[in-house]
């Protein structure tokens, strides 16, 4: 009976190859865009990372100013920043110091 069972199952198996299903085609397409559009958005990020060490280097521009020149948000340079000096081995504390002293420099006197 069992052989029998399997031989039918067997004879009624449907084979469909999803590779050339429209809606998986879609979707497939979809998220190759989607990846693109995601990598793109990172290449633009690790641009203005760069340009955030490049000005913090020169030791010239306020945070604000950088923060407009990169087009970020004063608090986000701040965390670039922050993450470069600490990747330079200083602590927490020590790099958010390090950031207060800078920036003491373009306030107004």
């Amino acid at each position: 009976m069992e052989l029998i069972v399997k031989t039918e199952v067997e004879a009624m198996t449907i084979h469909y190859d999803i590779e050339t299903d429209g809606l998986y085609l879609q979707g497939k397409e979809e998220g190759i865009e989607r990846g693109i559009e995601k990598g793109i958005e990172k290449g633009i990020e690790l641009e203005k990372q760069q340009l955030v060490h490049k000005l913090w280097i020169f030791q010239e521009t306020s945070l604000e100013k950088m923060a407009f020149l990169v087009d970020l948000s004063p608090e986000r340079v701040t965390e670039i920043i922050l993450a470069h000096l600490q990747s330079k081995g200083l602590s927490e504390v020590e790099a958010t110091k390090t950031i207060a002293a800078y920036q003491a420099q373009f306030e107004p006197k």
